[in-house]
């Protein structure tokens, strides 16, 4: 594992400030932190402030027409893709997630990504940017072919945030990367997890950067 890999990127460069996303992303993390007050033994699984900032720079700047998100949990990194292409007024967000309900888990020593009793995956996203939105519940092995095969073209953002496995990364690394248009972007949450991201960096001979805690890369034109 290449622990210190996120530390040697260089930062990618995104749109400007923007007080109006920090008071928004601040919001959507309190709201779900909040709710896990209760549950102190589970984490809320909030990508991060800064990185949600970060991601709503981007995507203002890039005003993609299909964003792809595995990993949606109680949907703060959903949130803020929602929140930029409502701004954009274009695009969409298809979501693939597995949800983990505290109440349901075998496991009760689980600290991972969870969602509280009673709750869908992205309970905390804003009834008002719901809109754009189309979320698949089950395996991304077996819901994001699904997905690509039903879009009438390519897509332009992708973002991995589901299980880090070094396994479950290449697959959905590979799957998207297929489906992705020429200079379009692929993310990862949690990169230095295994060496999955680098070896992918590495095969396909793409310069990774970081925005946040997330690695990112660009499909350019060989």
């Amino acid at each position: 594992m290449k622990e210190s890999y996120l530390s040697e990127l260089e930062e990618y460069r995104v749109g400007p400030e923007n007080d109006d996303i920090q008071k928004f992303v601040e919001d959507v993390a309190k709201r779900i932190e909040d709710e896990f007050t209760r549950y102190e033994e589970y984490h809320p699984a909030i990508l991060g402030r800064n990185s949600g900032e970060k991601l709503y720079r981007l995507l203002v700047k890039e005003k993609p027409d299909i964003v792809v998100e595995t990993g949606v949990c109680n949907g703060f990194s959903t949130s803020v893709i929602l929140k930029a292409l409502n701004d954009n007024q274009r695009g969409k967000l298809f979501s693939v997630d597995l949800p983990a309900n505290i109440d349901e888990l075998e496991d009760k020593e689980r600290s991972g990504a969870v969602i509280p009793p009673g709750k869908r995956p992205g309970w905390a996203v804003p009834e008002e940017l719901r809109d754009r939105w189309t979320l698949k519940e089950g395996n991304s092995y077996y819901e994001l072919p699904k997905i690509f095969e039903n879009l009438s073209h390519n897509i332009d953002l992708f973002l991995h945030d589901s299980g880090h496995s070094y396994e479950t990364m290449m697959f959905e690394f590979s799957i998207a990367w297929y489906h992705l248009m020429k200079e379009g972007f692929l993310l990862s949450d949690n990169i230095d997890f295994s060496d999955a991201f680098s070896d992918f960096v590495e095969a396909k001979k793409v310069i990774p950067y970081k925005i946040g805690s997330l690695g990112l890369i660009q499909k350019k034109e060989r």
